[in-house]
């Protein structure tokens, strides 16, 4: 596997106002009513409603899940890990997330004024119309943006050092691209594990003996798992593979309905995919074991 060419260094970039404002005169009277020090606590305002926000809120947040959930840990300056085989399934999931901030911020633009005014009413004397950005600024401050970028290769500068030096950095480089890649594999075991043990957790019964409530969220997470981790397995880890292969067959191939009370509720399937889920879990947890 070539890293340089298999995968390239995804960013994503959320501009979002929050819709709040510490007031520091509030946070003096605040504090003088109470007999308290002045920066024993802050008051902050909610410059809008919190349903003026909601359109926006849930396109940023199916951003960030969308931009976690197909990609892998790379470093600390926000940059993930995204594999060539999977890049037209991100690009589609993101550009869709984008489409949304973008209609969502219209219609937010749109009623602005409205909710300004009532703002105005609810806030009473704490009302400040400096408070509030013009919509023009507040346009440039509503959106979601992703940047592509290379993984980098060090043969470039590698070149203009000497022998000793050069050998000397590229196995410092390659002990940190092998911890990387470590880190992200481990990432996409993680994700497979978690989602296997809830699902095993929700198979128990409650400590009334009752079932306990099974959503159909919890097979549908699982199921978009299986599908994304192979194209994300780009290391080729065979034993990744072989358990997404366990686990797709095993546990999310069984519908819901069959695994709680219903017309459609299955007692073997569910003690079929808790005995799956038992004897999955484990193994999961045992690729850390072995790497630690």
């Amino acid at each position: 596997m070539d890293i340089t060419r298999d995968a390239m260094l995804v960013t994503l970039r959320i501009h979002h106002w929050s819709g709040k404002r510490y007031d520091r005169k509030a946070s003096d009277h605040v504090a003088l009513h109470h007999d308290a020090d002045a920066d024993a606590g802050r008051y902050t305002k909610r410059l809008l409603p919190r349903a003026a926000f909601a359109a926006l809120t849930r396109a940023v947040s199916a951003a960030r899940s969308a931009h976690y959930d197909n990609t892998l840990p790379w470093d600390d300056q926000g940059r993930r890990l995204l594999s060539v085989d999977n890049f037209e399934s991100y690009t589609t999931v993101l550009d869709g997330c984008i489409e949304q901030m973008v209609h969502a911020r219209t219609r937010f633009l749109e009623d602005y004024d409205f909710h300004v005014a009532r703002a105005r009413a609810s806030l009473g004397r704490l009302f400040d119309p400096g408070d509030y950005p013009a919509k023009e600024a507040l346009a440039g401050k509503l959106r979601i943006r992703y940047q592509v970028a290379p993984v980098e290769d060090a043969g470039h500068f590698l070149a203009r050092l000497g022998a000793e030096d050069a050998a000397r950095v590229r196995r410092g480089i390659e002990r940190d691209v092998e911890a990387r890649i470590e880190g992200a594999l481990g990432e996409l075991y993680r994700r497979l594990g978690s989602a296997v043990e809830r699902v095993g957790e929700r198979l128990r019964d409650g400590e009334d003996g009752k079932p306990l409530v099974f959503r159909n969220t919890m097979i549908e997470h699982l199921r978009e798992l299986v599908d994304v981790a192979p194209r994300l397995n780009l290391f080729g880890d065979a034993h990744l593979a072989q358990l997404c292969e366990e686990v797709k067959e095993r546990i999310a191939s069984v519908e819901p309905d069959a695994l709680r009370p219903s017309r459609r509720f299955d007692p073997g399937a569910r003690e079929r995919v808790k005995r799956a889920a038992a004897e999955l879990a484990p193994r999961f947890a045992g690729y850390f074991e072995e790497a630690a």
